[in-house]
């Protein structure tokens, strides 16, 4: 009698043993909340990458590094800002690591290609950057975030600021010939021709290839136009803004755009070719509200610096992605794309600005800062605020219904 209750209850315990390792959803969420970052760790985006992976660090650590009694698990991946290698970098994170979400991604190239693949795997990718208009238009689809903006959230009402209250009728953009530069560019190019300017010339340079500006700069000189407005990063930005006042031109024709042309990363290497310059940008570290000075204070205190753009981009990241967890009690649903349509619901106050997402789950701009950098009372450059306007709407495109 006693051997058959024991083998019994062998028979039972041992289905269940069977069934919870079997069974997807409770193996899921037991133990570590594991999420892939995929990132160019290397290249010519590098600066933005350690910028994005220290700002997902600052809100993880806001919640102890944990949610609702499960620790966050980071598995780190190099994408190469190359889609290719975006792809078999996402495949390992569904297949081998096994993780809850993948998150990250800067390349718009590389965002575009994993979007496809997120929606196959029924895995949700959770977007630091990549702000192509397409990813949340062509390319929606249920399992996809963008907790950043895009690129015509930023930059159609930069083109309009700076066509009327910034007095410039006349400009000349540049930018590297992919699919951000074009998305970025062509938001400013909309917002300033549909406000009264004229882009009299369109120079495109070849992306992680240009070295040497100098034809691109001779002939945004020669235009005649007022401005050279401009979307450079990293290296590319160094080398930009570096030739343009060695061609001597910082005073015939300005180099405007946005935060990444003069990113705070760059200030070692720019020197005082900082100092006056102009720029649109989506956060400062002297935003003067509770969550900003959070948020700087918590950098300041780990990283011994101030947060740059990027930071912050990664900050909102991390944040968005565990306000998401929190309201599921820390865990995932069986059907993933729960947890994106549960993000797309989330209001909260951010370091940027207050942060809401539309039908398509990307993020909106609730302000755009113009800002001047100018030498602070200990000598060191600082952004300077000169005026806000609202973000913009994202394009239409996204034809599907979820």
């Amino acid at each position: 009698m006693v051997f058959r209750i024991n083998k019994l209850a062998c028979f039972f315990l041992c289905a269940f043993a069977a069934a919870a390792l079997g069974s997807p959803s409770l193996a899921q969420n037991s133990g570590p909340i594991k999420l892939g970052l995929m990132l160019p760790y290397k290249g010519v985006y590098a600066p933005l990458a350690d910028s994005i992976d220290r700002g997902f660090q600052i809100a993880l650590e806001e919640y102890g590094n944990k949610v609702a009694g499960r620790a966050i698990e980071i598995i780190r991946a190099d994408d190469e800002l190359t889609p290719s290698v975006g792809v078999q970098r996402f495949n390992k994170f569904v297949q081998s690591d096994q993780v809850d979400l993948v998150a990250g991604v800067i390349g718009s190239n590389v965002g575009i290609a994993v979007s496809e693949l997120a929606e196959k795997n029924k895995m949700p990718m959770i977007f630091a950057n990549a702000f192509a208009d397409e990813i949340t238009g062509k390319f929606c689809n249920a399992y996809v975030a963008r907790t950043s903006f895009s690129a015509n959230g930023f930059e159609y009402n930069s083109g309009k600021y700076w066509a009327t209250k910034g007095g410039m009728k006349t400009a000349v953009t540049m930018g590297p010939d992919y699919s951000a530069g074009r998305a970025f560019i062509g938001g400013f190019k909309r917002g300033f021709e549909d406000n009264g300017g004229k882009v009299i010339e369109e120079i495109w340079t070849p992306f992680q290839k240009t070295k040497d500006y100098s034809a691109a700069l001779t002939q945004a000189a020669n235009s005649g136009a007022q401005m050279i407005y401009a979307f450079y990063a990293g290296s590319e930005a160094i080398q930009v803004v570096k030739q343009h006042a060695d061609f001597g031109l910082r005073e015939k024709i300005p180099l405007i755009g946005d935060h990444w042309v003069y990113d705070e990363a760059l200030w070692p290497a720019l020197g005082d070719l900082v100092l006056k310059a102009k720029h649109v940008a989506t956060h400062f570290p002297g935003i003067d509200t509770p969550a900003n000075k959070k948020f700087v204070d918590a950098f300041r205190k780990k990283f011994n610096m101030d947060p740059d753009v990027s930071a912050e981009l990664g900050y909102d990241n991390a944040k968005a992605i565990m306000l998401t967890f929190e309201k599921l009690g820390g865990k995932m649903p069986e059907d993933k794309a729960a947890f994106v349509s549960t993000m797309r619901g989330l209001t909260f106050d951010a370091p940027r600005g207050k942060i809401v997402f539309n039908a398509q789950a990307s993020a909106q701009l609730e302000k755009v800062y113009i800002v001047e950098i100018v030498k602070g009372s200990d000598g060191k450059p600082v952004r300077q605020l000169v005026d806000t306007f609202p973000g913009a709407p994202d394009l239409p495109g996204c034809t599907k219904s979820f």
